[in-house]
């Protein structure tokens, strides 16, 4: 049924969501990567995992504070302008971050990098939605995050190898400086998301104008079950390189490698998702998949060979990503069509202020602790947060195989 259902639902995918599905490979490749390569090059200059959480803390304080504003922008001049807004703006900061080292700098842009990339993720779902049907939903979904993983599989590679390239080659002094021109060029290709945007015709739905802020009663046992879910992942997946450096003491080609390997399974992890929602039911399938990454993540914790280390956190990686689709599809198709902007806003409000919390905790906690007692509680909270999933967001079966019917 799967197999013959996905080419029909391909079919049915609009020219309009290929367009925004350009702009979004853009994103991935430029912005991914350089995320990916930014936390290693604060470490080379002298930064410890308590500035990186500060930092990344900040970043995601910024797209929290810039969520309700940008929510409110898309609502009065749509999707379409935000994003080319977001696009133009937020690789400009985040290539000005790189020449200003000192901390109060850094965390000071970092706040405005999140401010502005908040455009992003709060027209991201939205917009899915709006160029896509219930029957192809999913798909979109699937397809736009395991393409974009993929892109960012490259991006690992190109993130591990090109410094030392560009070094080798005597095109840059250090191995700093290496880095700051590939992060310049993550830049120029996350602004390169323009072109496709400025072809897109993207509509609002009239009734969404007129009720901008339609509260949804699915988002009060969502939000919880979220939050907690947020928290989860701000522990470790902020500060991954930086334990692939740090605890496992690798080279950066061969971090490159391991995260590529990640992506490369987050990609076949997330295309089988809709197999897992199909057979399991979509609030049930989340809860596993979570349940599943908290015992990655404590055998992570526990390991002590570098190579096993390394193919758990692949793992992981591909395993925690794998309940992404299912997470936004069950937001955008639980919440009324009227209500989704004001769903992402809240969702991505509410994010934000988990991750940051996450990551400034985290990081303090990596250099006062270590990884080990840290990896523990996150497993821990992986844990409760799929118990959590299951008891608050269950539903009767029917309900439940109407919900998921877009995941074949």
């Amino acid at each position: 049924m799967l197999r013959s259902h996905w080419p029909a639902a391909a079919k049915e995918l609009t020219r309009e969501f290929w367009t925004f599905f350009a702009a979004a490979l853009c994103f991935d490749l430029g912005f991914a990567i350089y995320i990916f390569l930014y936390g290693l090059f604060l470490l080379d200059i002298g930064f410890n995992e308590r500035q990186l959480g500060l930092v990344t803390g900040a970043m995601t304080l910024g797209a929290m504070t810039g969520t309700l504003p940008m929510g409110a922008l898309a609502e009065r001049f749509g999707l379409r302008r935000l994003l080319l807004a977001g696009f133009t703006v937020t690789p400009a900061v985040a290539a000005v971050r790189l020449f200003f080292p000192a901390e109060h700098r850094q965390i000071a842009l970092a706040g405005v990098t999140g401010f502005a990339l908040s455009s992003w993720q709060v027209c991201f779902s939205p917009a899915i939605a709006a160029l896509t049907t219930k029957n192809n939903r999913t798909l979109a979904f699937s397809l736009t995050f395991s393409t974009g993983i993929a892109t960012g599989a490259l991006g690992g590679l190109a993130g591990g190898w090109l410094p030392g390239w560009i070094e080798h080659a005597h095109l840059a002094a250090s191995h700093v400086e290496a880095k700051r021109w590939v992060l310049l060029g993550c830049c120029a290709v996350f602004a390169l998301g323009t072109w496709p945007l400025s072809r897109l015709r993207l509509r609002t739905p009239a009734t969404t104008q007129r009720r901008a802020w339609k509260f949804d009663p699915f988002l009060i046992p969502y939000l919880p079950a979220m939050a907690l879910w947020t928290l989860t992942a701000g522990v470790f997946v902020p500060f991954a390189p930086a334990f692939l450096s740090r605890q496992l003491h690798l080279q950066l080609p061969r971090i490159g490698e391991a995260f590529s390997l990640a992506q490369i399974a987050q990609v076949g992890a997330i295309l089988l998702a809709p197999i897992v929602f199909r057979q399991c039911g979509l609030v049930a399938g989340i809860a596993y998949t979570q349940g599943l990454s908290g015992l990655a993540l404590a055998w992570l914790a526990a390991t002590h060979r570098v190579n096993l280390a390394v193919g758990i956190y692949v793992g992981y990686m591909a395993i925690h990503w794998m309940s992404g689709p299912g997470i936004y599809s069950l937001l955008m198709g639980r919440v009324a069509e009227t209500a989704r902007n004001t769903a992402s806003a809240v969702n991505t409000l509410m994010s934000s202020l988990c991750q940051s919390i996450a990551a400034a905790v985290a990081g303090a906690a990596y250099v006062r602790f270590g990884y080990p007692p840290v990896l523990f509680a996150a497993a821990a909270m992986a844990l409760l947060s799929s118990t959590v999933f299951a008891v608050l967001l269950r539903e009767r079966p029917r309900r439940e195989a109407i919900a998921i019917a877009a995941a074949e």
